[in-house]
């Protein structure tokens, strides 16, 4: 069986750069629903008119809709550039893989991009987080503790040693 072995390269580690990872995941959410209207945009365009001669038929989605593409693609990538690490699954239009096809049709690219976004938004949960971020959580503890009576300081920090993330 001679044929070519492919070895899997192992992705980077999914780590949220920022230490505020709720603004993270607010922000990303806003850009999903961002995509999500897009999409439903998308399947609602009209093939425009193109000369078949010169041009691809990704022309047909209309060049503003082809712009408008393009934008919100280099918009997510850039605040995941900025905020997560190991978002390199998600397609760029840069010449290395992963790559964007740049004639491929709107209503075929988008259903992809959308899937990667719900596998970025999934997996995110289990992102690791900066050292900022657990230092900010820390005040947030002691804040915490400083409210109550000191009896009812050992419940509140087994409550938050237990789960940081339910405290307010």
């Amino acid at each position: 069986m001679g044929g070519k072995v492919y070895n899997r390269i192992k992705p980077k580690r999914l780590s949220i750069r920022n230490p505020n990872a709720a603004w993270v995941t607010s922000e990303l959410a806003k850009l999903y629903s961002e995509w999500k209207a897009w999409h439903d945009y998308v399947l609602t365009i009209e093939d425009h008119d193109y000369d078949r001669n010169t041009h691809a038929e990704c022309y047909a989605d209309g060049v503003e809709n082809i712009r408008k593409h393009e934008i919100l693609r280099a918009k997510t990538l850039a605040f995941l550039d900025n905020n997560i690490e190991g978002h390199d699954f998600m397609l760029s239009n840069q010449y290395e893989l992963p790559y964007e096809d740049n004639m491929g049709r709107l209503r075929t690219k988008l259903p992809h991009r959308i899937h990667e976004l719900d596998i970025l938004i999934a997996s995110l949960q289990y992102a690791a987080v900066p050292e900022g971020f657990w230092k900010e959580q820390g005040k947030k503890m002691v804040e915490q503790l400083a409210t109550v009576a000191p009896e009812k300081a050992a419940d509140a920090a087994a409550s938050w040693l237990r789960n940081p993330f339910a405290a307010k």
